[in-house]
Order: C-alpha cells, then structure tokens, then sequence
C-alpha cells in the first residue's frame, strides 16, 4: 500500500538454494543382515534459517526455495519439515532440473532480486548473484 492506496507492485524476491542451508547426509542401513540400502537424510542449519526469517520480517521480502536435487515431494516434505521447526521463512518452493533452467528464467521474473546459493555457482547468475542477505 501506498498512502493508503491499494498498490499492484510485485513483492520483492529472493530465491535461495536448497544446498546453502541443508547438508545432505548418506547412511546405509543393512536389510536382511547382508543387504545394504541408502538411507538420505537432511539436517538444517538452524543459524541460517533465524538470519532468514529476520531477514525477510524486517526488509519486507519474500523467499523461495529451489532445489537441483530434490524433486517436488523431496520440497514438500523438507517444507514440512522446516513448519515443524517453527522457523520457516519460505513462502514458496521450486524445483528445477539445473541451474541453466533457473539461470533462463530469471530475465522473465521482474519481481527477483537476488539468487543466494554456494560459491561455485555464484557467478552463473550475473547482477542478481547474492553472497549474504
């Protein structure tokens, strides 16, 4: 709103990958005493996920989370899994098949602000690359 009229602007956005507060953790668990089967777990960082949700209360935009790895019931249930921490400050969630497809999208999302994710991908997104919130 803007001066008390209803305004049609696009929230702002920032996309954050799934990989720069998730740490994928492989165990294997043995099936009848001689089969092996993965077994993947996710743990979160919880640091980052506070700077997060502060984050998005006090500049008044919106998060996506994007995963090349996870499918969308992989997104659905880390989603639930981050609702029952009690810290979730993603609104929406995407998956996509690779980071080309993200990086050809962008141009058409005018409400994107920035794309955080690891170091070794930083540069793929050009002006709307983010090291930190």
């Amino acid at each position: 709103m803007k001066n008390g009229d209803i305004s049609n602007d696009l929230p702002k956005r920032v996309i954050i990958v799934a990989d720069v507060f998730v740490n994928k953790e492989v165990t294997s668990k043995k099936v009848f005493k001689f089969l092996p089967v993965p077994k993947v777990s996710y743990t979160v960082n919880r640091q980052l996920l506070s700077n997060f949700y502060l984050y998005t209360t006090r500049q008044g935009v919106t998060l996506e989370l994007v995963s090349f790895d996870l499918d969308e019931d992989g997104l659905t249930q880390l989603m639930d899994q981050l609702d029952t921490l009690g810290t979730n400050p993603f609104r929406y969630y995407a998956s996509y098949e690779s980071v080309n497809h993200l990086v050809n999208e962008l141009p058409y999302r005018p409400e994107i602000v920035g794309v955080m994710d690891i170091a070794a991908r930083q540069l793929r997104y050009g002006h709307w690359g983010l090291d930190r919130l």
